[in-house]
């Protein structure tokens, strides 16, 4: 069972949103607010920079819906119309919003900036309208009741959205809407698909009660299942029924917690205060790139070596190696774990060779690669990443490489 829609919108402007240069990562930052709340987006919808069709957009948005929160062209420049056209809705004229305007003249001061006619655009509003502070940008925002529907502006800057949505916006979507706060735990797994994801779930989901419900989602190659329970319900059903997932799900998760997979690894390495060392040929040196952007990193990882090519296998580390596949097999990562091991004596070592495409060996196809970590024991690992695509083959072996060093960790 999942949540119903409630009548909530989000509407983005902006020409770049249109041509693909960014994405509207505002309305994914509103959906998981007000999914806290037991809430649901209804709808996302872009406009582009035109007074009629943002015009357009606002009636539509509010004619189905009784809450729009929309997002975009509220600064300086002559694309940002949005001030301007929600005044031709309301028939009335833009006025200067002194506090913000007063604000303005300060920090501009305080950046050795003049001011100007064009930087003060980001104070006026509609004045049929009430205004939203801005106190991490300069642009106002603003918002209004239109039929059932009230509409809240905020600027498409998403530091300065966020923070003027959970200090402003949200008070009054608790107002309107009939909120039941959602107790939620989530199992991060790696190993498993999602089609497998729901075929274990499926007994879960016809025995969870009114209000409760499982939630999916891939991030490849992990999959990610969340059990969102209301508060409506008793508690004590909540803990039973997350020991009963954890159970189903124990041979596939890395962690309950919401944390990335290498942040997880150098946790687990500092808690045990070991080192670790890789040699990475396929992946690029892309596992050591995402260890070392976990704070703490600098405690536990040594170092790498990036051996791509088969002479770098040898005069890196003296893996002696005739043809391309040898340099991608079992044996060679065994043999390039051992020598980085043997070469930075940290407590464990990890490699990994394999063929991201377009193109593979012989014997085996793209996105095909061997893992070895030595720890006390030694783990040996084929894997086979089911994706075309380079990077995305790369970054799931990375993936299976952490996972790999993980469970020689929990040993």
């Amino acid at each position: 069972m999942t949540p119903s829609f409630s009548k909530i919108e989000t509407l983005a402007i902006g020409d770049e949103l249109l041509v693909g240069k960014i994405a509207d990562t505002n309305s994914q930052f509103v959906g998981r607010q007000l999914f806290n709340l037991g809430l649901r987006l209804s709808r996302e919808t872009v406009v582009a920079d035109e007074i009629s069709e943002i015009i357009a957009g606002l009636k539509e948005s509010a004619g189905r819906s009784k809450a729009v929160i929309v997002f975009g062209g509220l600064g300086p420049t002559s694309d940002d119309r949005t001030a301007e056209s929600v005044a031709k809705l309301l028939d009335c004229k833009l006025v200067e919003d002194v506090p913000s305007k007063e604000r303005l003249f300060s920090v501009l001061k305080k950046r050795g900036r003049d001011v100007t006619p064009v930087i003060l655009k980001q104070v006026l509003y509609p004045e049929a309208t009430k205004t939203i502070p801005n106190l991490k940008g300069l642009a106002i925002g603003f918002y209004f009741t239109m039929g059932n529907c009230t509409l809240f502006f905020l600027p498409g800057v998403p530091m300065e959205m966020e923070a003027m949505f959970q200090e402003s916006v949200l008070p009054e979507l608790k107002n309107i809407f009939r909120c039941s706060k959602l107790w939620s735990y989530t199992w991060r797994c790696l190993g498993i698909h999602e089609s497998q994801v729901q075929e274990a779930m499926n007994p879960v989901e016809k025995r969870l009660p009114e209000g409760c419900y499982l939630g999916y989602r891939t991030f490849f190659p992990e999959n990610h299942l969340t059990l969102y329970w209301s508060e409506e319900r008793k508690k004590e059903g909540f803990e039973s029924e997350k020991i009963r997932i954890g159970e189903i799900l124990k041979t596939w998760v890395y962690t309950e917690e919401d944390k990335e997979l290498e942040q997880v690894v150098v946790e687990e390495l500092n808690r045990q205060k070991k080192k670790i060392a890789l040699a990475e040929s396929c992946t690029g040196g892309l596992t050591l790139q995402r260890l070392t952007r976990v704070p703490g990193a600098s405690d536990v990882i040594w170092g790498g070596y990036t051996t791509y090519q088969i002479t770098a296998k040898e005069r890196m580390l003296g893996v002696k190696l005739q043809t391309m596949d040898e340099g991608v097999s079992q044996q060679c990562s065994t043999q390039l774990a051992r020598q980085v091991k043997a070469v930075s004596e940290c407590d464990i070592s990890a490699a990994v060779t394999g063929y991201m495409g377009p193109t593979a060996g012989e014997k085996d196809s793209v996105g095909t690669a061997y893992l070895s970590v030595f720890g006390k024991n030694l783990i040996e690992k084929k894997i086979v990443v089911p994706t075309d695509d380079r990077l995305r083959a790369q970054w799931g072996t990375s993936s299976y490489l952490l996972q790999a060093l993980l469970k020689v960790l929990r040993e």
